[in-house]
């Protein structure tokens, strides 16, 4: 049975109170193992950014609860977990190692570890070459997987990306969807996977929904 890593019941999320109040997550309860490949989809405003930052712990829920087994009592930290946010970019002053090695030494890391590290979630992403290059140098494509290198560079638990592929065009997103699932079968990581396009067939093995704040699991 694969290890639970997160676990979310009857979790809920309203921003503001009263006539003003948005409703972002409702009654969302799910699982994210290991061994999970999950996608979920939804048009923008449906909830799964909101979902994501609870998983993560960023967020506190109105109601419900998240648990975090493996990282008790948590919420775990980015060591463990690596969120990849729609508007994490990168330090436009400092190159693409650099750029990846910044949360390594703000933890601590030094020496060999945080070169070691970089390299192979370089590696990972397919983008060794591109590490002495600034991003204002890179293409959309590279910097998505920059950002995305930064996230796994911890060899984290657990992957929670919001939208990694947004706004690339069909092939280079199905390019960095497939190297996100093989970052995270390489690091034996969890993943769930945001976005609001169309995935290829059979990259993830459970293909979720976010409709109204609400999450569909069956499909």
């Amino acid at each position: 049975m694969t290890e639970a890593l997160v676990r979310a019941n009857e979790l809920a999320h309203t921003y503001g109170s009263g006539l003003t109040a948005v409703v972002a997550v409702h009654g969302v309860s799910c699982v994210i193992g290991s061994r999970t490949r999950a996608v979920v989809t939804g048009r923008a405003g449906a909830g799964k950014t909101t979902l994501l930052h609870l998983l993560a712990g960023m967020k506190k829920p109105t109601a419900g609860t998240v648990e975090w087994p493996v990282f008790a009592p948590g919420p775990p930290g980015p060591d463990l977990v690596g969120l990849v946010l729609q508007d994490g970019g990168l330090l436009r002053d400092l190159d693409i190692r650099l750029n990846v090695a910044l949360p390594l030494v703000l933890a601590g890391r030094t020496g060999t570890a945080v070169r070691d590290a970089v390299d192979h979630a370089l590696d990972l992403m397919g983008i060794a070459g591109l590490a002495r290059q600034a991003p204002r140098d890179l293409s959309a494509e590279q910097i998505r997987l920059a950002m995305l290198a930064r996230a796994i560079a911890p060899a984290p638990r657990l992957i929670l990306a919001d939208d990694p592929a947004g706004w690339l065009d069909r092939p280079a997103a199905e390019r960095l969807l497939d190297r996100v699932v093989r970052a995270a079968d390489r690091l034996a990581a969890g993943l769930l996977l945001a976005t609001a396009e169309p995935v290829p067939d059979g990259l993830f093995d459970d293909h979720w929904a976010m409709v109204d704040g609400k999450l569909v699991q069956d499909r």
